[in-house]
């Protein structure tokens, strides 16, 4: 998948918004679950790439301490 995030999560979202307007029917739906799920694992995959690359960047500078975050999807 080649989305940025920001991307990613819109589609997500309009997809949410579809599924709760009742207006689709099963198979639709279950298409939209998947294509959902899709997307989920897509931006969890940046947001964990983008914690390693803020870690390295930490540890290269010896100035800066590391604090643990946590961010909910």
């Amino acid at each position: 998948m080649n989305l940025a995030y920001e991307e990613a999560i819109l589609e997500l979202e309009k997809i949410l918004i579809e599924l709760e307007s009742e207006n689709c029917t099963l198979k639709e739906a279950l298409e939209k679950f998947k294509r959902g799920v899709e997307l989920y694992n897509h931006c969890k995959d940046l947001i964990t790439k983008a914690e390693g690359e803020i870690k390295i960047i930490l540890e290269d500078d010896e100035s800066m301490k590391e604090e643990t975050f946590s961010m909910e999807v």
